[in-house]
């Protein structure tokens, strides 16, 4: 009887110890899930390619389930352990909020790097030591004064979610409805003409010196790529993806004097980068550009009339792999320091998890290999192509194995994805080698930027015909500002107006050229900038100490050597020979 009556007691009370679970558990979701997503997709929808609004009834489902799951699971703890769970539920929630609030310092960005607690380990020792204090202070008094704990729990939480409901509303950005919504389509990647083809494929970060590194490694290369003319001696004009994709696919240096956003539209809008695509259209070219059109142009409208990808695409489609890339992000911000590293991701990895409706593909990258090796190549006879690919190459995060697969990014490491992304241009040229359009084909393989091993950029080029018995390279000086004119040149374009007028043909080893780079940097004494690109992890609005407010400026006349010793003058002692403002920072 007894047994009977406890039994009848127990489920009498699992609805109040739900209810009062339901508090703080709501309090911790909503912080987590529905608050810290849509604040840093709304803070941040200049770079990312979804608004808060696209998201909101997903993370508002997602908050509420979970708050009932986490509540319904520890209602059936009864007893005196029901009211030291309360507490630290409770605890747990309060140092989520104060976590994102108060005790992240600079977190940076989400751009790939992976977090390092140790890098600043003191500060993620007192962080733990924040938790562990006010948790057990708080299991403490669960257990000696649960009435307190538990109406002070309910004021708090509730007054930290309407706090933050507030923040949210004022600070919404609404989604344009009327404007087009213009992406850049993937699903021409693999379509090559039967007739000509000018292929340029820039792998991400690849230095002169990565990439003799990855040769010496790996000796077979030197025959994979015997074909091509090696330049050694390239210097890179930017030290950054952005703004060194729209320098190379427009030939207009960034105008540091307007707001980026300006800047790239004037670029991608100039007489000068609509006369290269009119040239490779009146030759009779497709173009496609297969990249991130937010490093390249801070959206694809600004490529309309240029990229024959740019296509106008429907709803964003939210899907588990892409809700739970943006909700690491969210928990990013409000883990506890030493906790942060598996929730850091990359935020250019968000255009590879986004899909929109009637668009096939949005970026190709870590599956490049594999849906190469799924589709295979197709040829076309309507058309030439001049096809433009950015890939990961030897950039960060490393999530491209040794063999060319995606995987995760503890099995890998700069080698051996570079190594993947060689593998796959291999098989890449040997296919076309097998549809009888390789020898024909004009291809580049290049780089946007080099490492801080090597500011460079490497440089190949095989030209239709062209065969080397071994591999042959030259230390030339030549600039990424000789590529589009050394492309112009190869339709018969008139390229004297873009940078020296000059293509890498026209300089020979032991020539004497002035070269000209720029690296980011940050000096207190000049003013800060505001933030329009890439994800600020915690505060997009106030945190300026990182942000890159000036371009150091190079000129040099030498090697790979010489300015890779001017550069380290600039991160030692913030010596350049010019040192530029920014007027906002994208990266």
């Amino acid at each position: 009887m007894e047994e009977k009556k406890a039994k009848t007691g127990y489920w009498r009370g699992w609805p109040k110890r739900f209810l009062a679970l339901l508090v703080p558990s709501f309090f911790l979701c909503f912080t987590g899930v529905f608050f810290g997503l849509l604040d840093i997709v709304s803070a941040n929808q200049v770079y990312l390619t979804v608004t808060a609004g696209d998201l909101l009834s997903t993370a508002a489902w997602v908050t509420a389930a979970a708050s009932v799951a986490i509540a319904v699971v520890l209602a059936f703890i009864p007893g005196k352990v029901h009211r030291l769970v309360f507490a630290l539920l409770l605890g747990v929630a309060v140092m989520f909020y104060f976590q994102g609030a108060l005790l992240n310092g600079d977190l940076g960005t989400l751009n790939g790097t992976q977090f390092d607690w140790r890098a600043d380990a003191p500060a993620a020792y007192r962080d733990l030591a924040v938790w562990g204090g006010v948790i057990l202070v708080l299991a403490v008094l669960g257990c000696i004064k649960p009435d307190w704990v538990r109406i002070g729990g309910f004021i708090v939480c509730g007054a930290l979610v309407a706090a933050q409901a507030v923040s949210l509303a004022a600070t919404w950005v609404q989604k344009d409805g009327d404007g087009p919504n213009y992406q850049l389509s993937g699903e021409e990647q693999f379509t090559l003409s039967s007739k000509d083809n000018i292929l340029v494929l820039t792998l991400d970060q690849l230095s002169p010196l990565i990439f003799e590194q990855a040769l010496e490694r790996d000796p077979h290369f030197y025959e994979a790529f015997q074909d091509f003319l090696y330049f050694d001696n390239m210097s890179a004009r930017y030290s950054y993806t952005f703004p060194s994709l729209m320098y190379l696919l427009t030939g207009n240096e960034l105008d540091l004097t307007v707001p980026s956003r300006e800047a790239v539209y004037e670029s991608w809008h100039s007489d000068k980068a609509q006369y290269i695509y009119d040239t490779l259209h009146s030759a009779g070219y497709r173009v496609n550009l297969f990249m991130e059109s937010n490093y390249a142009a801070l959206g694809a409208e600004n490529m309309l009339g240029k990229a024959d990808n740019v296509v106008q695409a429907g709803d964003l489609v939210i899907t588990p792999k892409s809700f739970a890339f943006l909700l690491d992000m969210s928990l990013y911000r409000y883990m506890p320091t030493i906790l942060k590293n598996p929730f850091c991701v990359s935020t250019g990895g968000i255009v590879d998890v986004s899909a929109y409706q009637g668009v096939t593909k949005l970026h190709i990258n870590s599956d490049f290999y594999t849906e190469l090796l799924d589709e295979g190549l197709t040829l076309t006879d309507d058309h030439r192509v001049f096809n433009w690919y950015h890939l990961q190459g030897a950039h960060f995060p490393y999530t491209v194995d040794y063999d060319g697969f995606p995987c995760e990014e503890d099995e890998t490491d700069r080698e051996d994805q570079l190594h993947g992304f060689l593998t796959a241009l291999e098989t890449f040229f040997q296919e076309m080698k097998d549809l009888d359009i390789y020898d024909d084909a004009t291809i580049i393989i290049s780089a946007d930027h080099g490492y801080f091993e090597c500011f460079q950029a490497a440089f190949l080029i095989k030209l239709p015909g062209q065969h080397f018995d071994t591999f042959t390279s030259t230390s030339a000086p030549v600039a990424q500002g000789d590529i589009m004119p050394t492309i112009l040149s190869l339709v018969g374009g008139d390229y004297s107006d873009y940078c020296d007028g000059t293509t890498v043909f026209d300089w020979q080893e032991g020539d004497s050229r002035v070269r000209t780079t720029s690296v980011w940097g940050y000096m207190t004494q000049y003013p800060e900038v505001e933030w329009v690109g890439n994800v600020d992890q915690w505060d997009a609005v106030a945190n300026g100490q990182n942000r890159y407010n000036v371009f150091g400026t190079f000129h040099y006349d030498g090697d790979r050597n010489t300015i890779l010793d001017k550069e380290r003058y600039w991160y030692y002692y913030g010596y350049a020979d010019e040192i530029e403002p920014l007027y906002d920072s994208f990266y």
